[in-house]
């Protein structure tokens, strides 16, 4: 269940570097990426259209990519322009190119139909190196289906007992009080206060309490925009329980991408820091070695949760009150997947 009509994260930047081919899978299908001379990225099907042999393992030649089976060379639009031996090239001889964004810290590549990428649908995301920020990035191989992931950061209540040592560690209220959930175009914001929340891992002495804003966005196909904010004591009160105004005391920074590989396996990028003015370098490491542990907490319980699943696929999961987020998303889902299906319905009937 994959919408192809949306921006999928393919790399960090700095994966995509100097003569380097990079070979990606995102949704079964095998992509080729590298850096043209001028610095531009280029993605493309990575299956040579004569023999079927990847591309990855071919040789950069100026801007061009030449597939080392049988010799055939590639342009950066994904049209053969030599084949040795051969001095007619036929119109079929082309491999599939796609579009390509470059933008905060992530390559962004977008798998359906090139004439509908809209790259206002790209969220903001901090791109390393921003002055404002000091964050560190990571990256994890899942053994499970990506919708899996997206149902966990759909739903925090999971905090309070996955992570009862890390993230969710004094703060029950994870999982008795829910967010508000606000649909958006193709997505949902989740938004409330944590009040007389300790705080003790990013600043403030240990036994001080705030009160946290905690909103983010979870996006289609599986991006996860966070910027948790503390403030004093009382401030959730001032706001009635409304987003605040005002400068808070805390700002961290989470950016995370869920990316289908295949089936049954899944790519996981994300970012982890603090504003500048908030967080030396050494304490956004600090905050980014504290979520990673968090995060192979979620690996773990996710993965048996998949070989779980597949020893019973026909079983159905209980629907409670907490899964109001992860429901209301897959719907969105259904709905971006059966409008591609009609449109291709609609192509092929014309």
């Amino acid at each position: 269940m994959w919408v192809r009509n949306a921006w999928y994260v393919a790399a960090w930047s700095h994966e995509v570097a100097g003569d380097g081919v990079l070979a990606r899978t995102i949704m079964n299908e095998p992509l080729v990426l590298y850096r043209t001379g001028c610095g531009h990225v280029v993605a493309m099907e990575d299956r040579c259209c004569h023999r079927l042999a990847p591309l990855s393992l071919g040789r950069r030649e100026g801007d061009d990519l030449r597939c080392m089976y049988h010799g055939l060379k590639f342009g950066p639009d994904g049209r053969c322009n030599e084949i040795p031996g051969q001095t007619t090239i036929p119109a079929k001889a082309m491999v599939r190119p796609y579009p390509v964004v470059e933008r905060g810290s992530w390559i962004w590549i977008w798998m359906g139909e090139a004439a509908r990428a809209d790259v206002s649908q790209i969220p903001d995301t901090i791109a390393a190196g921003d002055p404002g920020w000091n964050m560190q990035m990571g990256c994890l191989d899942y053994a499970a289906n990506y919708q899996l992931i997206n149902d966990n950061l759909l739903d925090l209540s999971h905090l309070a007992f996955v992570h009862e040592k890390t993230l969710g560690r004094g703060t029950p209220q994870w999982a008795t009080e829910q967010p508000v959930r606000v649909r958006l175009d193709r997505g949902v914001r989740f938004q409330r206060w944590f009040r007389g929340r300790r705080q003790s891992h990013y600043f403030g002495e240990p036994d001080e309490r705030y009160d946290m804003w905690h909103s983010y966005d979870f996006l289609v196909p599986g991006l996860f925009i966070q910027r948790p904010a503390w403030y004093p004591l009382g401030t959730a009160d001032r706001y009635e329980g409304n987003a605040p105004d005002e400068e808070p005391l805390f700002v961290r920074l989470d950016d995370q991408a869920v990316v289908p590989v295949t089936d049954r396996t899944s790519r996981y990028f994300y970012a982890a820091g603090a504003r500048s003015k908030d967080a030396t370098p050494e304490l956004a490491g600090e905050i980014f070695r504290f979520t990673e542990v968090a995060f192979h907490e979620d690996k773990v319980i996710i993965e048996a949760q998949q070989k779980v699943i597949d020893q019973d696929p026909g079983r159905h999961m209980l629907s409670l009150s907490m899964d109001g987020g992860p429901n209301l998303f897959r719907g969105i889902v259904r709905e971006l997947i059966a409008e591609e299906t009609l449109a291709i319905g609609a192509v092929r009937a014309g």
